[in-house]
């Protein structure tokens, strides 16, 4: 599996499940690089004069504000549950509730992804840009939870729990594209037995599949949305 081969990575314990506050990195990203000074400068400026607490709660005050709440659901399996922003800017998102992810990749030093295909308001056709129409859309949940990362953002903040990036990507499915991965549309969205072989199968099949059609290579995703989340 490659990029996502939780087995042959060193055990880590510095992130856990629990709940983690998000922060829209929307204003220092424009979708090709992050700008992290600006972020740093910012988030230090406010924690001067806050405690945590503080901190946690005017996160929430800030708009697309958005709680995640990871779960154990299985002995293989856990689920992040993710709030829905507020705000007019939302409207333009795709709502998904929750997505599930291997729980042993808690303790790997390795990026963590989920999958879920959803029914979506809004469809984005490149410079064609939004429109409010019916679709498919594929959500890919990305966790940077890499040992790298934690301890760069934990030397930035001192936060003294985990602090990384969880971004999400919307791919608006085509016909074709929605009727290839259409098998796994249930079967991403609820706990079973087989989970677990349905989460692999997926990447193996349905996420190397569809990334290596022509329209993808030239067109990967439609839309993203980066937070920087801290552990409550």
């Amino acid at each position: 599996m490659g990029l996502f081969d939780i087995f042959k990575s060193e055990k880590k314990t510095r992130a856990s499940l629990g709940i983690f506050h998000g922060m829209d990195c929307r204003e220092w990203n424009d979708g090709y690089k992050k700008d992290e000074k600006s972020i740093i400068k910012f988030i230090k400026k406010k924690l001067e004069s806050m405690t945590q607490k503080e901190f946690i709660n005017f996160l929430k005050k800030r708009e697309n504000y958005r709680k995640f709440v990871h779960t154990e659901v299985s002995e293989t399996m856990n689920k992040i549950s993710v709030t829905e922003p507020k705000g007019i800017s939302s409207y333009g998102l795709t709502k998904f509730g929750f997505v599930f992810y291997p729980g042993e990749a808690l303790e790997k030093d390795m990026s963590i992804h989920g999958f879920k295909i959803v029914d979506s308001d809004v469809k984005y056709e490149g410079k064609k840009g939004m429109k409010f129409e019916k679709s498919k859309t594929l959500i890919i949940l990305g966790q940077d939870r890499k040992q790298k990362y934690l301890d760069f953002w934990e030397k930035k903040l001192s936060w003294g729990k985990a602090v990384h990036y969880i971004g999400f990507q919307f791919v608006d499915l085509d016909e074709d594209e929605y009727k290839f991965l259409k098998p796994f549309e249930n079967k991403l969205k609820k706990n079973h037995s087989d989970l677990f072989d349905t989460w692999n199968e997926f990447i193996d099949v349905g996420y190397q599949g569809l990334f290596a059609t022509e329209k993808r290579k030239a067109y990967p995703i439609n839309r993203f949305q980066t937070y920087l989340v801290f552990e409550e």
